[in-house]
């Protein structure tokens, strides 16, 4: 059984500028309520591979798209089994959809990675009690080592990041911080930038990595506004998305 593959929300009109082909070489279209559309392409209703080369294929028809409006992502298999339902969803989320569409209007989303050199593990020295003590008291005095070393690991991260990310707010109208994902990557940010302010953005990159010498930057995009529109990946939630 066929169903729609969503891939976003725009205004509506105008209609799409070229044809354009998504998942399964389905062609693209909008299915459109009042100021809003949808834009979907027919699909079977079970989920496609999550591979490098459909998640590649959603992405392209989501950017083809933005390159010519605002667009409000949907995340990768999201399905609806009919037209009436991608209506009545316009219909049900149209405010928070217009008012999303607003906010990003003529703005992409940065993408950056900064990477660190952990500090090393401060040496203590064994106390009294832990070097004469028995198999409890030594355990637990690695526990608080351990414990003592994570916290201080994650002071000195937010210190550094609120350096780095002092540097990018004012070029930024947004931004989204994921702090310490891991021990080596000091954060993961999603800014949102005026489109014009691209390179803008990119020379404050530049800067940055003169600035921090000892830490590793990596920005992607420009991008759909995947971080900033207010839920968009889950406002299908009522659908069959994967």
């Amino acid at each position: 059984m066929d169903g729609l593959y969503l891939y976003g929300i725009v205004s509506f009109p105008p209609p799409l500028l070229q044809q354009l082909r998504g998942l399964g070489e389905s062609p693209v279209f909008l299915v459109p309520h009042q100021d809003l559309a949808a834009v979907v392409s027919r699909s079977p209703l079970s989920p496609w591979p999550v591979d490098e080369a459909h998640l590649t294929l959603h992405e392209t028809v989501v950017e083809e798209v933005m390159a010519a409006r605002p667009i409000l992502p949907i995340r990768f298999n999201t399905f609806l089994r009919i037209k009436e339902a991608v209506i009545a969803l316009l219909d049900e989320r149209a405010q928070a959809f217009r008012s999303t569409l607003e906010r990003v209007e003529g703005k992409v989303e940065m993408g950056l990675r900064v990477l660190w050199e952990v500090p090393g593990e401060a040496h203590a020295p064994v106390d009294r009690e832990t070097k004469f003590g028995g198999p409890g008291t030594e355990y637990l005095s690695r526990r608080l080592r351990d414990e003592e070393r994570q916290a201080g690991l994650r002071a000195a991260g937010e210190r550094m990041m609120r350096d780095v990310h002092a540097l990018f707010q004012s070029l930024a109208v947004e931004s989204w911080l994921q702090r310490l994902p891991t021990d080596r990557l000091l954060f993961t940010g999603a800014y949102l930038v005026e489109r014009y302010r691209v390179n803008t953005f990119r020379e404050g990159v530049a800067k940055a990595r003169q600035e921090f010498s000892h830490l590793s930057f990596l920005l992607t995009g420009p991008w759909p506004p995947y971080h900033f529109v207010n839920g968009a990946h889950d406002a299908t939630e009522d659908t069959l998305g994967a």
